[in-house]
């Protein structure tokens, strides 16, 4: 991907607006052509490109409110977006590298990167290749466990919801009564309370408030 010659436009998905900011100011500093946008969730970021915004690049942070970092990628992904995307982490412990790889980030950049490293990321997405720091990749080709916890349980790449469940999920987070939702999908009532009582038991949920969080976190809605 040669970028050469043109303005670059990159998104800065992070919900700490002060290291956005400054993370701007440093790729500015890097590259002029570089034009950042700071986009303060990946919700928001994915607002912004189903309505046209065009990004040659994405930063996105690993850990946010409602949807993190490999969850983002995988709902791009989804939608067919391709565009280069590269988690940035502040964690001390290892990231879900294989998990992020197979979804189709571009790798990892630790927020204390130096300009250099940072620089050679960039460097790297754009032409396709995928950039760890020399820890990281000495952790992945030893095939050392993927960090656990809060982001790792968040993911649950292994879900898996059939379209016409999809469609359901879709219309109860716009608000979508159950009988409305069967009327939009020309189906009955009960098939969509079939589906629901399925959702609910994939996604560990009890309600439609929790299912709908839960499904924005693990990427499955925006």
């Amino acid at each position: 991907m040669t970028l050469t010659g043109k303005r670059i436009e990159i998104a800065i998905v992070d919900d700490h607006r002060m290291f956005a900011d400054s993370l701007s100011f440093l790729l500015s500093d890097l590259n002029p052509a570089y034009r950042c946008t700071s986009i303060d969730s990946p919700l928001r970021a994915l607002e912004m490109i189903q309505a046209g915004s065009r990004f040659d690049l994405i930063l996105s942070d690993l850990i946010m409110d409602r949807m993190n970092g490999i969850a983002f990628v995988k709902a791009l992904r989804r939608r067919g977006y391709r565009m280069p995307v590269l988690i940035v982490s502040g964690i001390n412990t290892a990231p879900p590298i294989e998990e992020a790889l197979r979804l189709g980030a571009q790798g990892f950049i630790p927020k204390s990167a130096s300009s250099d490293m940072l620089k050679e990321a960039i460097e790297a997405a754009f032409s396709g290749d995928i950039f760890l720091p020399p820890e990281l990749w000495t952790s992945f080709e030893e095939g050392r466990p993927s960090m656990p916890g809060a982001v790792e349980d968040a993911i649950e790449t292994e879900i898996r919801l059939s379209d016409r469940q999809l469609e359901v999920l879709q219309l109860i987070a716009e608000g979508y009564s159950n009988r409305e939702a069967a009327a939009t999908l020309e189906i009955s009532e009960n098939t969509i309370k079939t589906h629901l009582k399925q959702i609910f038991r994939l996604l560990n949920v009890k309600t439609r408030a929790a299912c709908i969080r839960r499904s924005q976190q693990i990427g499955l809605i925006s």
